[in-house]
């Protein structure tokens, strides 16, 4: 199904008319019916959110295969515009085990990040960085981008969760039958789970960038 052939089934089986969901957006009933048609494909962020809540829809449903892979839009974005530089990426306070990265109810608000290292096909969020055992590369308060994923290489800085604890940003080396966690800031020592203790272990996602406001 399409988006369009999305919106036009939901307006239908919610009873409403063309003008009747224009109103509510924002738009010309035209433009309803072009949105329904495929005439017109590049809908606006603004007008994403405020048709997906007239027609009780996630907004991320309206972001079709085709449209994801031309503009580069990770699985859990809300497209701004087709000419935009960057896209919305879901801010979480934290990163808790059992949550996905683009849990609805873990998600705090939108941050824009470069679309150039955005991967279509993928999940991203910004987690919100407590501590500073990562200082100074990573200081407290900083918004980190993380690629949500459950392996990265060896090396790599990762926000990985230990027990049922919530996420902590470590370079993460590792070995057969090992795993260690390095903070930059030498005050903190690395942590090291060998044997049957790496399983207490998981790589919550990639840290790509981080993000510091002053």
């Amino acid at each position: 199904m399409t988006v369009g052939e999305m919106i036009k089934n939901r307006r239908t089986a919610l009873g409403m008319t063309l003008e009747e969901v224009g109103h509510n957006v924002g738009v010309t009933k035209n433009t309803v019916r072009k949105w329904e048609t495929g005439l017109i494909s590049n809908m606006k962020r603004d007008k994403i959110a405020k048709l997906a809540a007239i027609l009780e829809l996630d907004p991320t449903d309206f972001i079709s295969d085709k449209v994801s892979e031309s503009l580069n839009f990770p699985r859990n974005m809300i497209p701004a515009d087709i000419i935009s530089d960057s896209v919305p990426v879901p801010v979480i306070g934290a990163a808790a085990a059992g949550l996905a990265c683009h849990a609805e109810e873990n998600i705090e608000y939108y941050e824009y990040a470069p679309r150039s290292i955005i991967s279509s096909n993928e999940t991203y969020a910004y987690l919100r960085v407590q501590g500073d055992s990562m200082s100074p590369t990573i200081m407290e308060g900083d918004l980190a981008l993380i690629r949500c994923q459950t392996s990265i290489d060896n090396g790599e800085v990762a926000v990985v969760i230990i027990d049922d604890e919530d996420g902590v940003v470590k370079r993460v080396k590792y070995d057969e039958g090992w795993i260690e966690l390095v903070s930059e800031n030498p005050s903190y020592p690395p942590r090291r789970f060998e044997g049957k203790e790496v399983d207490r272990v998981r790589i919550f996602g990639r840290v790509m960038e981080c993000k510091r406001r002053f």
